[in-house]
């Protein structure tokens, strides 16, 4: 809604001109004033984006006031209605930055064409500004997007390790290392997602924990950081300090309490990812700086350190042993990353359990347990493959919690607690048939928890009209797939979900334009609408009539 300022020394003339825009243009939110001074007392308060002002006034003129208007709101369009049809003064009002003038002889037609004209040439600054600030979030957004990109295709190996090519594209994508220096390496692994299941608010809740740490370090560390596979997150760190920046074979003394300190840090970091955010988080970090040219293997070390035996747990902080990124066999290099690609593997798992690729499930689950079983190695390898197959389900329970009695036959314990006894054969089967469960089970709730689940949505939406009211936010309620929850609510209710919140708001609408005092703006806010005319459209869409003439009805 626009406010608009009436100034004009004779009353009549400003009680007129209110009654008149009130019955014209009664989105319009009026104020007026007697005088320049009084004028400008509305506009030290006020926002005020049209003044509607004489120009000869005692005291103080119109085009006196101009200036002092465009110094506090410089976007505010300034039209001047006079009765003197005289040169001088339209000169001095449309040179100091006035919009328009009219003569107070003019037809109220006029005078609202005039405003009609202002009101245009705001909604486009507007527009013009939304696209600006649009347009600058995105390129902040792409630019941080690309970031994590560079950060985990370098870790990955798959961009180029030369200090040539790291240097340049540091500097294309403004980030604050150097190329010319060697990192530390820290990777971080979500222990619980403290009930957030979608991937949408996953991902949110790893953009929190980059946040976290990069408040937390910023005193003392430059950083990059990047999510790696929707569990984990690695950084690239640096010291702030010039002096630490020397990347000698043996830290000095300083390097080292450097590194302390960012050590002990990572505590304070996992309490604020607990209590913040709701996330239990554990880390792993290297040693001793890491060579450019030797981050995928640094990085190959710290994953297999955090998802092996010692990072067994919730809130684990480890270091890793040796120095990361000095030269390895290459046989632990294809160890390492053989260990890479079987936690892709078992990733794409929840891809299939989700999307109840039955088949394909089945098939990726054999050639793991295939895989992991002819390594012949260690209990280690099969307690890390449990943990990697327990999250999966676990990720999946989350996102679509079971009932009672589906909770009981899975055995949720299970997956909590490895059982290192079991052969591997008894692991395939435990997983199979715990696969085959949910399988069976997907989309069937009984049809009375269906009614349940569109009463507690419809009373949600008709509580929180002002909030989000979003499919993805409504699924989040009741712990559905959204696309599931929109074919249910369809199927029981009848109606689509939007249409439930159209009417809800169209009903809470008339309540408060009947029975309320609140303005039309602040109505509109009421039941979601942050733009009045949206909602005045929207209204007379549903009603057939704007919001005003319901009220005046």
């Amino acid at each position: 809604m626009y406010r608009m300022l009436i100034v004009d020394d004779l009353p009549v003339i400003v009680e007129g001109l209110v009654k008149m825009f009130g019955k014209r243009k009664p989105e319009l939110e009026l104020y007026q004033a007697y005088s320049a001074h009084q004028a400008l007392e509305v506009l030290n308060r006020t926002r005020i984006d049209i003044v509607l002002s004489d120009i000869r006034m005692p005291g103080m003129e119109g085009t006196e006031l101009l200036p002092e208007i465009k110094r506090q709101w410089p976007l505010c369009k300034v039209i001047f209605l006079t009765s003197f049809d005289d040169f001088h003064y339209i000169k001095d009002a449309i040179s100091g930055g006035g919009f328009d003038y009219l003569l107070k002889t003019e037809s109220d037609d006029e005078i609202i064409r005039s405003i009609d004209k202002a009101i245009a040439e705001l909604d486009a600054q507007a527009e013009a500004n939304r696209k600006l600030l649009e347009a600058n979030f995105r390129s902040r957004k792409a630019i941080s997007l690309l970031q994590q990109q560079y950060v985990n295709e370098l870790l990955r190996g798959k961009a180029s390790l030369a200090e040539s090519s790291v240097r340049t594209r540091i500097r294309e994508l403004e980030m604050s290392l150097s190329a010319e220096l060697p990192v530390y390496v820290l990777l971080g692994r979500i222990d619980s997602w403290g009930g957030k299941g979608t991937l949408e608010g996953r991902k949110l809740m790893l953009y929190a924990v980059q946040n976290i740490v990069a408040e937390t370090l910023r005193l003392k560390v430059r950083l990059a950081s990047s999510e790696v596979d929707g569990w984990n997150v690695a950084w690239l760190l640096q010291p702030t300090d010039p002096n630490l920046e020397k990347g000698e074979n043996s830290p000095n003394e300083a390097e080292k309490n450097w590194f302390e300190w960012v050590y002990e840090e990572l505590d304070a970091i996992q309490a604020n990812c607990r209590e913040a955010v709701g996330l239990e988080v554990s880390f792993a970090i290297g040693p001793a700086v890491v060579r450019w040219d030797s981050l995928p293997e640094a990085y190959d070390e710290l994953l297999s350190l955090l998802w092996g035996e010692q990072g067994t747990g919730s809130e684990v902080r480890l270091r890793g042993l040796t120095r990361l990124g000095a030269p390895r066999s290459s046989l632990e290099a294809a160890k390492t990353k053989l260990a890479n690609r079987k936690m892709k593997k078992i990733g794409l798992l929840g891809h299939y359990l989700e999307n109840g690729e039955k088949a394909d499930f089945d098939s990726l689950l054999d050639e793991i347990i295939d895989h992991a079983a002819d390594e012949n190695r260690s209990g280690f390898v099969k307690l890390e493959v449990y943990h990697s197959l327990a999250s999966v389900f676990l990720s999946y329970l989350n996102q679509y919690p079971p009932d009672g009695k589906l909770a009981a036959q899975i055995g949720l314990d299970r997956l909590s607690h490895a059982d290192v006894n079991l052969s591997w054969e008894e692991l395939r089967s435990y997983f199979r048939k715990l696969a085959e469960l949910l399988f069976d089970n997907r989309d069937q709730p009984a049809a009375q928890d269906e009614h349940i689940v569109v009463l507690r949505i419809n009373e949600y939406i008709d509580t929180h009209l002002a909030e989000d009211v979003s499919l993805a936010k409504l699924a989040g309620i009741v712990h559905l797939n959204p696309s599931y929850l929109s074919r249910l609510y369809k199927r029981t209710a009848g109606i689509g979900l939007s249409e439930y919140i159209n009417m809800a708001r169209t009903e809470k609408a008339k309540e408060l334009l009947k029975h309320s005092a609140y303005k039309i703006y602040e109505i509109s806010a009421m039941v979601g609408y942050d733009s009045r005319l949206s909602f005045i459209r929207f209204f007379k869409t549903n009603m057939g009539m704007t919001p005003q003439e319901y009220r005046d009805s």
